[in-house]
């Protein structure tokens, strides 16, 4: 097993493109003869490549994602290349007219330079594009708490104050229990909302993922589901028991989506859930009713692409699923269940 230490990292990558670079000057240097001129020009390769080597060692100062600097490698490479083709387009050019000189030197400079300026470029371009992501995501988180808290904080505060006054206006000999019995129940359900936009808002603050066993994650949920529903009957298969890399909210997240399946799913009904890999090394999840189904305003909210009045516990719950999975590289799907029901299928990137 090879251990996180000696993982090939992205800056490792651009390592060695800074150094091969080096070493076409370096090559320049020894092939081209003496005189200023070779001196100079090889001096200019190696300059250039010391920055992509600088570049290289800032490589994990950079605040994007580990994927998104092995893109940014990608396109250091590829932006090589494609000056490196050039320079040789740029060579035959000169061959065709009488002039084949100065391949080495056109040839090592370019890429070089393409090197430098893919690698840099290709930062600068992840960047932006994940801040832009990040920027979306915080507007729509922001606009979640602000219509539950618009809503939910009006509704169950108007009813609640509501029952006081029948409370204060009652007779010292009423019975006012019952009156007291509501507005404890709509408090409770008003602190419970908040708690759960709190608990969204704690996943997408959250950095870093850690590696989770899913079976593992899946049987202990299982186990605290039945502890407050014993009644539940869930059904489990594991065609396979993937490692997978994931927020560290995943537990709360499986068991969001089997609560869910047991609220929504009569005593007759069935619950399945199913860990499968595909052949690509992804692992999925899926919990699988023959219950009610997800409100079809629950489903527009998650994937429509704006939001839906969503206010209510049920949908902080699929929201609390969307964002450990937003988090986690992965993805969330909702799907009906044939011939009635849901499907909640969470895709992961298996832990290497």
């Amino acid at each position: 097993m090879v251990s996180p230490s000696s993982r090939a990292r992205p800056q490792h990558a651009v390592y060695a493109l800074g150094a091969s670079c080096l070493g076409l000057g370096l090559v320049h240097l020894l092939t081209e003869g003496e005189g200023f001129g070779t001196v100079l020009e090889s001096f200019v390769i190696g300059s250039i490549a010391a920055f992509v080597l600088l570049t290289a060692h800032r490589f994990p100062d950079r605040q994007i994602s580990e994927a998104g600097r092995w893109r940014a490698v990608r396109l250091g490479f590829g932006v090589t290349a494609a000056f490196t083709l050039l320079a040789f387009a740029i060579w035959t050019i000169w061959a065709i007219e009488g002039d084949p000189t100065e391949l080495s030197f056109l040839v090592s400079f370019a890429a070089t330079l393409g090197a430098m300026v893919g690698v840099r470029g290709g930062l600068y371009a992840v960047e932006a594009e994940e801040r832009l992501a990040e920027a979306r995501d915080l507007s729509k988180l922001l606009t979640i708490n602000q219509r539950v808290l618009r809503h939910n904080l009006r509704n169950e505060l108007s009813v609640a104050l509501g029952y006081l006054d029948n409370v204060a206006s009652a007779d010292r000999s009423a019975d006012t229990s019952e009156d007291v019995r509501v507005i404890r129940e709509h408090l409770e359900r008003l602190l419970e909302t908040t708690d759960r936009t709190r608990e969204v808002v704690a996943i997408w603050n959250a950095d870093g993922t850690t590696d989770h066993r899913l079976t593992s994650v899946v049987d202990d949920r299982i186990d605290r589901v039945r502890g407050t529903r014993p009644d539940a009957e869930i059904a489990t298969r594991f065609e396979a028991d993937p490692r997978v890399r994931a927020h560290p909210a995943l537990p709360t997240a499986v068991e969001e989506a089997l609560s869910n399946a047991v609220e929504h799913t009569p005593p007759d009904a069935s619950i399945t859930v199913t860990v499968r890999t595909t052949p690509d090394e992804e692992a999925i999840l899926e919990v699988a009713d023959t219950g009610e189904g997800i409100p079809k305003y629950d489903v527009d909210a998650i994937e429509g692409p704006a939001e839906t009045p969503l206010v209510h516990t049920q949908g902080l719950g699929l929201w609390i699923l969307y964002w450990t999975l937003e988090t986690s590289n992965g993805t969330l799907e909702l799907a009906e269940n044939e011939p009635q029901g849901t499907v909640v299928r969470m895709r992961f990137p298996t832990a290497r």
